[in-house]
């Protein structure tokens, strides 16, 4: 089925201490002391942390460090897939119409691109924006007056997706890069995708459950991961072969994929701190169809590997934005 889209013409040791060597310490997450990691894992865990900024975790060494560090005005972040650019965006002292985004080098921070973003529509300030695999395009997901907008690394205008069918988008509503710059999101009960230059939207899935959300692509694009009620499913890109991949007496609610798509970072025992606040746990599957225990409390299945970095004894924690890059 194909969806019209309306759009503005001119905004054209090991890594965690419970995998470790020494048969001294902990447990692993299947019962065995010094279980080896996997050869294939690797890469760089980010995630926000309350007032400690973007943590990250490298998964080879387990070392953890501070990737960008605390700043109250910070709206959001995004990393590009090799690592090399990092995307923020965050409030600007003295002006409430609009927000600051700064492209930056990740290994010395030296700035590549700055620009004032205004939301076209006049809505809220409060928005984050994601790289596209090229690194050319800066995707700002859907808010509640603007639908999704898409801009060039400058801050140029590229399309502003109002609707879909003429039926704006919610809050609820998320968006995400698929390979060749297209678009994967969600609208209403659909998740849907879109090639550039935009004007057109073909359905990947209807969603007819009642609590859904957290599509999350894997890098190439062939599969993705979503939160169905409480737990994570993974399904191929047409929408074929949904399959429930944890399992837990909780709740978990999201999950991103590795670089290579062979495992999946979950956010696990998702609970509410507040209105707007939530916490979760940060636990490592494979992601190759299979059920996998996450309980916080009962036993985990084998393969499940809990965030620890080296020299701390407890997972890691996070309560926004989670990448693997």
């Amino acid at each position: 089925m194909i969806y019209n889209i309306r759009s503005l013409a001119k905004f054209v040791c090991a890594l965690f201490l419970m995998l470790s060597c020494s048969k001294d310490e902990a447990p692993g997450p299947d019962g065995d002391n010094g279980t080896p990691l996997p050869a294939d894992l690797e890469g760089l865990l980010l995630y926000d942390w309350v007032d400690e900024g973007v943590l990250a975790v490298d998964v080879k060494t387990g070392r953890k460090s501070v990737f960008i560090t605390d700043d109250v005005r910070a709206n959001g972040f995004d990393v590009s897939r090799d690592g090399k650019l990092r995307l923020t965006s965050g409030d600007i002292q003295g002006n409430y119409d609009a927000s600051r985004y700064t492209l930056s080098n990740t290994a010395d921070g030296s700035i590549v691109s700055q620009f004032t973003f205004y939301p076209p529509n006049g809505g809220t300030k409060y928005n984050h924006g994601k790289l596209s695999p090229d690194n050319t395009l800066i995707m700002i997901p859907p808010t509640f007056e603007e639908g999704i907008i898409v801009l060039d690394t400058e801050g140029k205008p590229v399309v502003h997706i109002e609707a879909i069918n003429n039926e704006p988008f919610d809050h609820n509503d998320v968006a995400e890069w698929l390979p060749g710059n297209a678009l994967l999101f969600t609208h209403g009960d659909y998740i849907l995708k879109a090639s550039p230059p935009y004007t057109q939207a073909t359905l990947v899935k209807e969603m007819n459950y009642e609590s859904w959300g957290a599509i999350s692509p894997s890098q190439d694009g062939q599969r993705v991961a979503v939160r169905i009620d409480k737990h994570i499913y993974l399904m191929d890109i047409d929408g074929s072969n949904l399959t429930q991949v944890t399992e837990s007496n909780f709740q978990e609610n999201m999950a991103v994929f590795s670089p290579n798509g062979k495992y999946l970072l979950v956010g696990t025992h998702y609970r509410r701190t507040g209105v707007f606040g939530a916490i979760w746990e940060l636990k490592i599957i494979p992601a190759d169809g299979k059920a996998y225990n996450v309980d916080p409390i009962t036993p985990n299945t084998a393969g499940v590997i809990p965030v620890i970095p080296i020299g701390e004894d407890r997972i890691e924690t996070g309560d926004g934005i989670m990448l693997w890059r």
